[in-house]
């Protein structure tokens, strides 16, 4: 009897935590910070999705947040071998530039900062030896979607832990993830998931590779 009743109990928490995980899980992975006193800021605008980035970045830029904007070129899986056969294709980074152009940025406000980056852990990595050049920076706004806020702010956080820098998560609002009902739509489900393996990724292996 004492062995079934340990078992209802496992079996109760079991399905309190998979409740919890299913009304909260989507909303954790967003962090967006109160950027009402920040100016003169740099945008960091990561790559994975153009157009509602920009879009977020842009903004923010014509608000007066960021006075420029900070892009870290993407990895081309095969771009190697597309250019000694002679073809040049836009990457991420020169998708957004040519957006961000449109929307009213200034092209000596834009900087494409080279990196092949394959990950977040990545372009922070570019970022940080960026500002250990020299660059007279001590405040960045991230610009991502919103359900990799929250993995992007702690990624740069390691990155940046050394240097004086202000980091705020401002996620683009032009995102169409719903943190609250995420489960109801596929596309939604699928980003949970993946952030959440990458999110165990990160804390198992990948903030160990970073200094």
């Amino acid at each position: 009897m004492k062995k079934k009743k340990i078992l209802i109990i496992l079996l109760l928490l079991f399905f309190a935590l998979i409740l919890g995980f299913f009304r909260y899980g989507g909303e954790l992975l967003v962090v967006e910070d109160d950027i009402e006193d920040v100016d003169h800021a740099v945008i960091v605008l990561l790559m994975g999705s153009v157009a509602d980035r920009s879009l977020g970045a842009a903004e923010l830029y014509e608000e007066g947040k960021g006075d420029s904007i900070l892009i870290v070129r993407s990895h081309i899986t095969g771009n190697e071998v597309l250019q000694e056969r002679g073809i040049s294709i836009p990457g991420d980074a020169e998708r957004s530039k040519i957006v961000l152009s449109e929307l009213g940025v200034a092209e000596e406000d834009l900087t494409i900062l080279p990196g092949s980056a394959e990950s977040t852990k990545d372009e922070a990595l570019v970022i940080a030896e960026y500002l250990e050049g020299g660059a007279d920076i001590d405040s960045i706004l991230l610009v991502t979607s919103k359900y990799h806020s929250y993995r992007s702010k702690i990624i740069f956080n390691k990155a940046l832990e050394e240097l004086d820098v202000a980091i705020y998560s401002a996620p683009t609002p032009y995102d169409p993830y719903e943190s609250k009902g995420w489960y109801r739509d596929r596309e939604d489900i699928q980003r949970v998931a993946t952030e959440y393996m990458k999110l165990a990724h990160y804390f198992l292996l990948e903030r160990f590779q970073m200094r």
